[in-house]
């Protein structure tokens, strides 16, 4: 009987020291958990501070490094100077010419052209206008009238002086300056022939 007991007294004694482990422990893991949740909620987990110290590292070295290259000028472009070839052929560039004007001849001048009027096979007729191209007006006027294989026959408001020579009649010897008169004449074809656009033509 008091062996039994005795067991009984020892069982009892190892259920409490159990129960007090137990309860130790779960005393311990409620402690360790209100510690973490409370560890979190404030945000001051040592583990997750330290990542966090270590990411804004990173982060900043990496800006720093950014920094220099974005804030860096740019070269400025390298300025091209004319060569002294090219800048010596600008300056000796030649000036453009002045314009020219033709002289105005002072006094009574004139010109003679020549027209072909008419062919009647073995005959032609010719115009003569004569111009004052002058300053001054033209108070009479001679012509040279000379064209291989015409000869001339009769004349209209000209007069043959002799050879080549011609004259004005009395009422076209005077032209003002920028006036002309006309004349013609009359001549035998005597071969190929070619009428002239002008002849002398000489005031008297």
């Amino acid at each position: 009987m008091s062996s039994w007991m005795n067991r009984a007294v020892r069982r009892g004694r190892i259920h409490g020291r159990l129960m007090l482990v137990l309860v130790a422990v779960v005393v311990l893991a409620s402690a360790a958990a209100i510690w973490q949740f409370s560890t979190l909620r404030d945000g001051h987990d040592p583990d997750l501070a330290r990542f966090d110290d270590e990411e804004t590292t990173t982060e900043s070295s990496a800006a720093a490094a950014e920094t220099p290259a974005s804030s860096a000028p740019a070269p400025a472009s390298p300025t091209v100077s004319a060569s002294p070839t090219e800048a010596a052929s600008s300056s000796a560039a030649p000036s453009a010419p002045a314009p020219t004007t033709e002289a105005v001849v002072s006094g009574p001048q004139c010109t003679a052209t020549l027209t072909l009027d008419n062919e009647w096979g073995e005959s032609v007729s010719v115009t003569v206008t004569v111009a004052g191209t002058g300053t001054e007006p033209v108070d009479g006027w001679e012509v040279l009238i000379g064209i291989e294989h015409l000869s001339v026959t009769a004349t209209w408001g000209i007069t043959h002086i002799e050879g080549e020579r011609y004259g004005d009649i009395l009422f076209n010897a005077a032209i003002d300056p920028g006036d002309s008169v006309d004349a013609s004449f009359q001549a035998d074809v005597q071969g190929d022939y070619e009428i002239p656009a002008t002849v002398p033509c000489t005031p008297v």
